[in-house]
């Protein structure tokens, strides 16, 4: 690769959702999955065509390409780049998020490194593709509708269920997608099993963006209800959010075609 300095230009002053390493870089992500991702217990992805739902910069494309030995990723997510809100909110709150996500746009701040990558945005998934030059392919889409994305062996959607008014229909729309499995992690899910009436628990946050938090009981039941088999927990974990330094739980579950 050139232009040398743009590439650690983005990684050192860019606004990143994970942390990403680059030779001696690592980029201020929100979420520092670097050393956890591996004691995360993924199936090996050998040969395997991947669909990651929600995919923000390609931190899990990465991995499954270099690590777990995937074939392809194709890499879909709702984000437009161009400042404007990536996922649902209230109308109640729509203002409040658009100028966070204006805030977070990096752009403009650093224009001429990404323009000079050939990066006409601040997609860090293409700009993870152009660095690492790894075979995965940005789609920009709906987790509610995949009918135009073709089939692949996996699917993967991570930290974004709590962000949906309807997880039930992604959930059945990741099944029509997947050939062989899905796995699906769950952020902030709740560790009380069930309610009083013994039934799986769903708690609304009572927020404009982040609609529930899920009990990973709860989501098991959905990917059952949808025709998914063998539904099973792969991992209980937690993770620091780097800029407060506490830490939110997720679940991660996998269910088979």
């Amino acid at each position: 690769m050139t232009f040398e300095s743009d590439i650690k230009n983005i990684f050192e002053n860019g606004t990143w959702y994970h942390s990403v390493k680059y030779k001696d870089i690592k980029s201020k992500g929100t979420f520092d999955y670097t050393d956890l991702v591996y004691k995360l217990n993924f199936p090996d992805m050998k040969n395997k065509s991947i669909l990651d739902v929600g995919c923000s910069d390609g931190f899990f494309s990465k991995f499954f390409l270099e690590e777990l030995n995937a074939d392809e990723v194709t890499g879909l997510d709702y984000n437009e780049y161009d400042g404007s809100v990536s996922f649902e909110v209230l109308k109640s709150n729509e203002n409040d998020y658009a100028k966070k996500y204006k805030d977070q746009n990096d752009f403009e701040k650093l224009k001429d490194s990404y323009l000079n990558l050939s990066l006409e945005n601040s997609n860090k998934f293409n700009f993870l593709k152009k660095v690492f030059e790894l075979n995965m392919q940005y789609k920009s889409g709906s987790i509610y509708d995949l009918s135009e994305v073709h089939s692949h062996d996996i699917t993967f959607c991570g930290s974004l269920l709590e962000h949906l008014r309807d997880p039930v229909t992604a959930i059945e729309q990741l099944y029509f997608t997947t050939n062989e499995f899905c796995i699906i992690d769950i952020s902030n899910s709740l560790k009380r099993k069930y309610n009083f009436f013994n039934k799986p628990l769903i708690k609304y946050t009572g927020a404009g963006g982040n609609f529930f938090h899920h009990s990973k009981e709860a989501i098991s039941l959905m990917m059952e209800a949808v025709g998914f088999k063998k539904v099973a927990s792969l991992k209980s974990y937690k993770i620091k959010i780097e800029k407060y330094d506490y830490k939110i739980p997720h679940d991660i579950l996998i269910g088979y075609k």
